[in-house]
Order: structure tokens, then C-alpha cells, then sequence
């Protein structure tokens, strides 16, 4: 079975995210995209916009280490949901297969808010 073309888009921003490269992981994001991350810590919030997307990624990495993970992709013409041992990421894509909006939701928020706050 054919990975589905997001699904694949998403397992190759993860290979990025794990080797550190932000540059390759921009180029997933449209420019009005909005990153939302779940939590009551420094990084909870709502970030629009591709610049602010990568500045919260780029802070991210810094705080957590750029290592996923990832144990399931299951993916559409419009949506991939990824789950990694840590959290899950629902994600949504334009019909160019650029990413317009994604959520992080940790598995243990409490610990997570924790090490961000």
C-alpha cells in the first residue's frame, strides 16, 4: 500500500524535525499558517503565520530536543493525524499539500506545561 502524499509530506517534516533542519520543515508551512500548542506553559498558544510558526518550532527544539518518535500516519487529501509516543498532531492541508493549521496535544499535558513553564 502507497503511503497517501500528506501522510508522506508529514513523515519527511519529522525526518527534518529530527535531524534539526528548520529550513526544510519552513517549507511544509503555508505563509497564513496557524500552529496551535496545547498546554498552560511559555509555549501554549496560537501562533499565525509562518514566521511565528518557526520561531515556536525553532523554540521547541531548543527546550525539548529535536527527536520524534513517530509510531502511526494516517492521512487524507485534507488531514493527517501523526502519533508519536509523546503526542498526537493533527494537522490540515491545502490541496498543494502545504500545511495550514496543526495542533499538538501531549499525551501528559501536566508534564508538559511543566518542562515548558
Amino acid at each position: 500500500m502507497t503511503e497517501h502524499p500528506n501522510a508522506a509530506a508529514a513523515r519527511r517534516s519529522y525526518e527534518a524535525w529530527n535531524s534539526g533542519d528548520l529550513d526544510v520543515i519552513r517549507e511544509y508551512f503555508t505563509d497564513d499558517a496557524v500552529l496551535h500548542l496545547a498546554g498552560n506553559n511559555a509555549m501554549s498558544g496560537a501562533y499565525r503565520g509562518r514566521d511565528a510558526v518557526m520561531d515556536a518550532i525553532a523554540r521547541d527544539i531548543q527546550g525539548w530536543g529535536p527527536h520524534a518518535e513517530v509510531e502511526t500516519i494516517l492521512g487524507s487529501d485534507d488531514h493527517v493525524i501523526v502519533f508519536d509516543v509523546v503526542l498526537a498532531q493533527a494537522i490540515t492541508f491545502n490541496a498543494e499539500g502545504k500545511v495550514t493549521e496543526a495542533w499538538f496535544l501531549p499525551n501528559d499535558q501536566r508534564a508538559y506545561d511543566q518542562f515548558f513553564s
